[in-house]
């Protein structure tokens, strides 16, 4: 393909790797990430000792990641959100590119291996946000890159000029090749990543897979000997790091034991890749795979088998299987080997004869990597876009924390443990009982998994640690969960509120003072509290006066406050007035727009306040949310019957009672509309 048409191909290939990583960052773990990248920038050192939670500080500590959080720190430090983003896509291209370059140095041709490039980089997506996996992709591709390198200089090598010692003094003249061959560059490599991310392991797998073919190509005049004494010298120089074989012991300890804990089985991102299909259905992962596989297979048999792909796919894709978080590192490993088979498979098909011009291919291969990438970027809520999702993160609590001074033995949720370091290191006061890496004794690790959803665990925690305050989400896997069990204890005051977070006060503890004075006598923090809250506010008119009051306040406290607007909203349609709790509702389902338990209501609100095609639309969203809705048919009937549109509204009545017996309003508006 001549040089324009291809240019035009990689530079939209290139564009669509960039969008695919450019969305709003949701990653937690990223505000420790930039605090230790600061202290080891302020101290010039890196820390050994555990610094960032109170129940262990002080204690002997492996600090994984050092050299990515130090490399990070000044781009934040110089350029905040925008630094951030330079760094993912200044990783994510060189990543890419390295691969790009060893997808070439294979042999393959033409705009199709842009295609599966741009494809992998979907995949590779959730691992690219400023985590130390950023750094390790561009080691893993420079590592790829340069073995492929060596091995397809040693195919173009005409065998004759190979050196063939016959005894042990001939050998001894082939020493200098042995030392000048390009396979010693992965010992800087496995120096580099050893401290940059415990993922260094797989920098041995992939030269492991590079030296499995040379020796079975070893007739064909491959040397694996330098590979191999490149490999041991790639393993002596991993323990150049600042904690030794602590540091590389790591993947071993998650694989043996901390994988087997309560606190690690709770991470999503660490469940098998079917737990999250459905996410998958936009991105093309069910025929990804497969065709990653075919590919690699109608190679081997038209030209042998490769055995570093073979080892590479039978590690990568069990890890990405079994583990979601791995699908991004297979996918980043694989993307060369899968580009240039997925370059041979097209290369096969007899294309018409209007396909041939070299504008048309290139433009069809653009067009397919925009198809490609567009429904990954339209999705919500992690579709394309561009700052921070601040409702996973305690910003406003934190605000709260500061401004009124809370300090004490805190518990938290782990993944709130880097944002607390980020806004309150090094107060002693303000540091987390969890950090990212669930740090602490393995006692720690389940007294703190279980407390979230046994109130017996919650009671032994805190009997251990004398807790002050807590830091929580606002809602949790568990059914009930420690919100429930803070709402029934009398001797913790919920004092402020989000869709992000609960932060709850111990009231004989450091901050009695400020339980007593701002604590929410109505507003539960947990779900089950709020029938009780129902109740009493049918029953009392002054406690619907108070919980108005509260809902006001935490409403005013957190712009990211659905719930409360929900609340709020369900307290305007119990009092009559459609017009504030439509209002309400619209907010909440703002802040909101993929929570389903709202549209009921917002919809509702809508058709008494005289909105009936508002209310049509809310009912219509609810369905495309929940499809097994129940009231769907009988709540679209109300407002097309609102609308004027009777015929319509009395066959979806009708539908409604015949797949909901049971569903009485329905069948009752049924009557009353035949009479």
């Amino acid at each position: 393909m001549t040089r324009g048409p291809y240019a035009l191909a990689v530079v939209v290939a290139t564009l669509c790797v960039v969008a695919a990583v450019t969305f709003p960052i949701h990653d937690p773990d990223l505000w420790q990430h930039l605090v230790v990248g600061k202290v080891i920038w302020q101290t010039h050192a890196i820390p050994t000792t555990q610094i960032w939670t109170w129940p262990t500080h002080g204690s002997p500590d492996v600090l994984p990641s050092w050299l990515h959080r130090a490399l990070l720190w000044p781009f934040w430090e110089l350029g905040g959100l925008h630094g951030l983003n330079a760094w993912r896509w200044l990783t994510t291209l060189l990543a890419f590119g390295l691969m790009f370059l060893a997808t070439r140095r294979m042999g393959a041709t033409g705009v199709a291996p842009l295609v599966m490039l741009a494809w992998c980089a979907l995949f590779w997506r959730e691992r690219s946000q400023m985590r130390p996996e950023t750094l390790a992709a561009v080691l893993l591709a420079a590592q790829v890159l340069l073995l492929e390198s060596r091995r397809q200089a040693a195919g173009r090598t005409p065998d004759a000029a190979r050196p063939a010692p016959a005894d042990a003094a001939a050998a001894m003249q082939g020493v200098p090749g042995l030392i000048r061959d390009p396979a010693w560059w992965i010992v800087p490599i496995a120096l580099v990543w050893a401290n940059a991310h415990i993922s260094y392991y797989l920098g041995f797998i992939v030269s492991g897979g590079y030296l499995l073919d040379d020796l079975l190509r070893r007739r064909e005049g491959r040397r694996p000997a330098p590979l191999a004494l490149a490999i041991a010298a790639a393993a002596l120089a991993s323990f150049a790091n600042p904690f030794g074989w602590r540091t590389l012991v790591q993947p071993l300890q998650y694989f043996t034991t901390w994988r087997h804990e309560p606190v690690y089985q709770s991470i999503g991102e660490l469940f098998p890749v079917w737990s999250y299909w459905d996410q998958h259905i936009l991105d093309g992962l069910a025929l990804w795979l497969p065709l990653v596989v075919l590919g690699a297979l109608l190679r081997w048999r038209a030209r042998g088998l490769d055995a570093a792909q073979a080892l590479l796919l039978l590690v990568c894709l069990t890890q990405a299987l079994t583990t979601q978080r791995f699908l991004g590192y297979a996918a980043l490993t694989l993307a060369p080997f899968a580009a240039r088979d997925f370059g041979d498979l097209v290369s096969r098909w007899r294309s018409p004869a209007w396909l041939h011009a070299p504008w048309r291919r290139a433009a069809l291969a653009a067009l397919a990597g925009v198809v490609l990438v567009l429904p990954t970027l339209v999705q919500r809520p992690r579709g394309f876009g561009y700052g921070f999702t601040p409702t996973l993160y305690p910003e406003r609590a934190s605000d709260w924390i500061a401004g009124h001074d809370v300090r004490g033995r805190s518990f938290n949720a782990f993944w709130f443990g880097g944002y607390l370091l980020h806004r309150f290191y090094p107060d002693p006061g303000r540091l987390p009982f969890m950090d990212i890496h669930q740090a602490g004794t393995k006692e720690i690790r389940y007294l703190y998994a279980f407390a979230l959803q046994d109130p017996a665990a919650w009671q032994e925690l805190e009997r251990s640690y004398r807790i002050d305050w807590v830091l929580l989400p606002a809602s949790l896997a568990a059914d009930p969960d420690l919100n429930d069990f803070l709402d029934a204890d009398t001797t913790w005051a919920l004092v402020f509120a989000d869709d992000a977070t609960t932060l709850w006060l111990r009231r004989d503890g450091s901050c009695a003072e400020q339980a007593r004075r701002f604590a929410y006598h109505h507003m539960p923090g947990g779900p089950r509290a709020l029938g009780a809250l129902g109740a009493a506010i049918q029953r009392d008119p002054r406690v619907r006066i108070e919980a108005a009051e509260e809902f006001a306040r935490a409403m005013a406290e957190s712009p990211y406050n659905s719930r409360a607007h929900t609340l709020q909203g369900n307290l305007d349609l119990f009092e009559g007035d459609f017009a504030s709790a439509r209002a309400h509702f619209d907010e909440a389902a703002r802040l909101q727009p993929d929570e389903p338990e709202i549209r009921p209501r917002q919809g509702l609100a809508r058709l008494h306040a005289g909105d009936p095609r508002g209310a049509l639309e809310a009912f219509r969203k609810m369905r495309r949310l929940e499809p097994d809705w129940e009231e769907a048919d009988f709540r679209e009937g109300q407002a097309l019957m609102a609308m004027g549109r009777r015929e319509q509204a009395l066959e979806l009545w009708r539908r409604s009672v015949e797949k909901h017996p049971g569903f009485r309003e329905a069948r009752d508006s049924l009557e009353r509309a035949g009479r």
